[in-house]
């Protein structure tokens, strides 16, 4: 007797440690999530048009330099690579000195950028930190203060990325256009009071894409005129259990309803990238990933 719970405590053991093992290796293998996004809102000039999403880095590389990566996108050739936030973690950033160009995600961005247009949005990890340095209110923010998180953002926009924290940008295709917004991810618990769209007004006769790095706002801004949300931030729910999704969001909510993946709501889309990174707790059953999300007229 005493033997069989020896070796079903070895067996036990033994299965723990092939989880962890393989665990292990599968975080270090990018998935790709592909989507498609139909609407008759999209000009014909946009169809097929695609829209490769980056998503909480956390400051994690496949490979030197993140060439895996590199390599997998330039594979794809996205028409655009939109960044939905937590590129690095804040604790990276404490010092106001340090040296930016070191972060994984700089580099990267900096490598990408040579053959695609970007379009990024901050998430709370960045905003921690611009808050730290430069301003709790974002109106306030002066860019030229001299601080490693300006530096980033700045040296980024001098390479071509496109920064939309409560903003927007146009990609246009001939005559015609779509709209791209961001905005900040504290700004985000505002959106019902108008405070951000005072300041973006929206062409509801357009396509409307934004970026908004946590997708618990999706329904709010889908109601306010946006057909395409992309977000991150949930990280898949971190630990993932068949059947029953993500168990975890960094807000210590447990089984969050938008975890992983493509939602819908009226005639308006979310697409919930679990990211590529870990910060604090580790991926269990969910893979790194990034998101190809292709439109289409119709």
């Amino acid at each position: 007797m005493k033997n069989k719970k020896i070796t079903y405590i070895i067996i036990i053991f033994l299965i723990i440690i092939l989880i962890i093992i393989s665990n292990k290796y599968a975080n270090k293998n990018i998935s790709l999530s592909e989507e498609t996004i139909y609407s008759n809102k999209i000009p014909k000039s946009f169809d097929n048009y695609k829209i490769l999403q980056l998503s909480d880095l956390h400051s994690e590389e496949f490979g030197k330099d993140n060439f895996k990566l590199i390599e997998k996108i330039n594979h794809i050739n996205p028409d655009v690579i939109m960044i939905t936030g937590d590129m690095f973690s804040s604790s990276e950033m404490e010092d106001k000195n340090m040296d930016e160009t070191i972060l994984p995600s700089f580099s990267l961005i900096k490598n990408l950028s040579k053959s695609y247009k970007i379009i990024y949005v901050t998430g709370n990890h960045e905003e921690g930190v611009d808050v730290t340095f430069n301003n709790a209110d974002y109106k306030k923010r002066d860019r030229n203060s001299d601080n490693s998180y300006n530096r980033y953002i700045n040296k980024l926009k001098s390479m071509g990325v496109i920064f939309v924290d409560n903003t927007y940008t146009q990609l246009t295709k001939g005559s015609d256009s779509i709209d791209v917004y961001g905005i900040y991810y504290y700004t985000a618990e505002q959106i019902n009071s108008n405070y951000y769209l005072k300041y973006n007004p929206i062409n509801k006769d357009n396509f409307n894409i934004i970026l908004c790095h946590d997708p618990k706002y999706f329904e709010t801004l889908a109601d306010n005129g946006f057909d395409l949300v992309l977000s991150g931030h949930i990280h898949g729910g971190i630990i993932r259990i068949p059947f029953l999704g993500g168990l975890l969001s960094p807000d210590i909510a447990f089984f969050p309803k938008y975890d992983k993946g493509l939602y819908s709501y009226g005639t308006s889309y979310l697409n919930v990238s679990s990211g590529l990174g870990n910060n604090r707790l580790f991926r269990i059953n969910n893979p790194p990933q990034i998101n190809l999300i292709t439109l289409k007229v119709g």
